[in-house]
């Protein structure tokens, strides 16, 4: 009985199967490259700001930050102000849009979806700076009404 050779395309390898796998490559390449640009910030570049908010259930590192509802960054750290009893929310924000200083932020929870944070723009001349921060609510709103006087 002869031994078997095996199969004579197992171990030979030819142009048609490099250039094939090379295209394979270039094609998951453009992938990764659509997909940042359709579902990222499309930025390569972005500054910090920090967030505080007196509830951030629901919120977690990834989590978009959006304003109109277009991704304008991410949430990159959650912690705590102990003195506070705030929660503080480090994020990036891509380096085009310059946010007017009385911008503040909400929470939105979509019916079907992931919670995000949004940034609702102010109508300030001045601009949040890197390492700025932005508070929880509207700040010409009062939180609580005054009952009328008698």
């Amino acid at each position: 009985m002869a031994a078997p050779t095996g199969s004579p395309t197992l171990g030979s390898y030819n142009l048609f199967d490099t250039l094939l796998a090379a295209a394979m490559i270039v094609i998951a390449a453009f992938f990764l490259v659509f997909m940042q640009i359709r579902t990222g910030t499309g930025r390569l570049t972005s500054y910090a700001l920090t967030g505080r908010i007196p509830d951030a259930a629901g919120l977690r590192i990834g989590t978009d930050v959006r304003l109109g509802g277009v991704k304008i960054g991410r949430i990159t750290g959650l912690s705590i102000d102990r003195r506070a009893y705030q929660a503080i929310i480090d994020m990036d924000i891509r380096d085009d849009l310059a946010l007017p200083q009385d911008s503040y932020l909400t929470l939105t929870s979509p019916v079907v979806g992931d919670i995000y944070l949004t940034v609702v723009p102010g109508h300030s001349g001045k601009t949040v700076r890197a390492n700025g921060t932005l508070y929880f609510g509207n700040p010409h709103k009062p939180a609580v009404k005054s009952p009328p006087s008698s």
